[in-house]
């Protein structure tokens, strides 16, 4: 009886510890997650002025293009 009682006070101990090492990995993969939202924000922004900025240029450049080409 003794056995199977320490036998079972294992399992459940493995399980408890299982649930542990469950809960961290997923607090670590939400930490994990927020990271990659924030950079992909970041990013994203950038994208959006890298394109504004050339969209920009582009117009300037046909601008001054036409201008010389006595068109505007």
């Amino acid at each position: 009886m003794e056995i199977e009682l320490r036998k079972l006070y294992d399992t459940v101990t493995a399980i408890h510890e299982e649930m542990f090492y469950l809960r961290e990995r997923e607090e670590e993969m939400q930490q994990l997650n927020k990271e990659t939202n924030s950079k992909m924000a970041t990013l994203g922004l950038f994208s959006l002025l890298l394109c504004l900025s050339v969209a920009g240029l582009q117009i300037w450049h046909l601008k001054t293009f036409f201008e010389r080409k006595k068109l505007l």
